[in-house]
């Protein structure tokens, strides 16, 4: 076999439950060093697996014989033909295991000592369907005190400056706080000039048509300025050589734009390897980059496979397997972010 063919993983390998399959346990004919070693290490020593516990090696294949211990009375063993058996008492020994296990059925008494009471909240009664329904749309109600109530069909303002129109309640008969109308016509309410989208809202209940008894919200639009970060505004396109450079903070990017940074800083290419003998593989990417990422499939099932990866310099890597490849078994992808 190759010995250069070897993945590291300098971290925490989980596999989601999933089943590890045509693995074998390191072997050791001799028991090896645990200097620095942690709990939990498990080899094949003689065939035979042993276990670091930390303290010491621990034969795996040692038998261990579960304890019989015979219930003296099980209730829950036959069919239950009539009742709700419920479990009444478990008895355990010293060791934790249960050795008795006791049950009764549900009696009538059980049952109705279980009533309705719609006269009292406590936690010994239940309530009717009626008395919670009552009960939420009380507490919804409550919860909607002060809130805004969108008033349908808008609101037509005077035509002259100092008078003012009264709205319309559409969900009340009369004017309650809250009640919002948009506006749907430019004109004046009092004083006060509005437009088309401004929003007329009632600060106290029975406003009638006077100017202090509303608040007026205006849709305004704030005169334009350049965009920033936290500023909606213009915006100038970047050119390719702006985007790629990455420094301008003023000048928003297109497709095309980033398309032309991915082309520069993204580089990927595909190599096919195997010919039927060799184990080594050296690939030239010519990017002048150590720091290449790399992902593999197997041609015939497109099944993702794990090889050695190395980067033996700026312009190359060096791939290696366990065994010789078939011709173009592999195909290998190296990618890049370039500075």
């Amino acid at each position: 076999m190759n010995n250069n063919a070897v993945i590291s993983n300098n971290a925490h390998q989980d596999n989601f439950f999933g089943e590890l399959k045509r693995t074998r346990f390191q072997q050791f004919t001799s028991l090896p060093s645990t200097d620095g070693v942690p709990a939990g290490w498990i080899i094949d020593y003689n065939s035979q697996l042993h276990q670091w516990n930390g303290t010491e090696w621990v034969n795996l294949a040692q038998n261990y014989v579960h304890p019989d211990y015979p219930l003296t009375n099980n209730p829950f063993q036959t069919d239950q033909t009539s009742g709700l058996l419920l479990l009444s008492q478990i008895l355990t020994n010293s060791s934790g295991h249960v050795i008795k296990i006791a049950g009764r059925n549900l009696t009538n008494a059980d049952i109705v000592s279980i009533f309705l009471n719609d006269t009292t909240q406590s936690g010994t009664f239940t309530w009717s369907s009626n008395k919670i329904k009552t009960y939420i749309e009380n507490l919804v109600g409550q919860s909607l005190t002060g809130a805004l109530i969108y008033q349908p069909g808008g609101y037509i303002p005077s035509t002259a400056e100092g008078s003012m129109t009264a709205p319309a309640p559409v969900t009340s008969a009369t004017i309650k706080t809250g009640m919002v109308w948009v506006i749907t016509a430019n004109g004046w309410v009092g004083n006060e000039p509005v437009s088309v989208g401004d929003h007329l809202i009632a600060n106290t209940d029975n406003a009638s048509n006077v100017p202090a008894n509303y608040q007026i919200i205006e849709k305004g639009i704030p005169d334009i300025v350049d965009a920033t970060d936290t500023v909606k505004g213009l915006i100038q396109i970047a050119t390719d050589v702006e985007a790629i450079t990455g420094t301008n903070s003023t000048k928003a990017m297109t497709p095309k734009s980033t398309k032309a940074v991915l082309d520069a800083k993204i580089k990927s290419k595909t190599w096919q390897i195997g010919d039927g003998s060799s184990v080594t593989f050296p690939i030239t990417h010519g990017w002048n980059t150590l720091n290449v990422d790399f992902i593999c499939y197997r041609n015939a099932d497109n099944r993702k496979i794990n090889v050695s990866c190395v980067p033996t310099s700026a312009n190359d890597v060096q791939i290696d397997v366990l065994a010789p490849l078939t011709p173009n078994e592999y195909r290998i992808t190296l990618t890049v972010r370039l500075d």
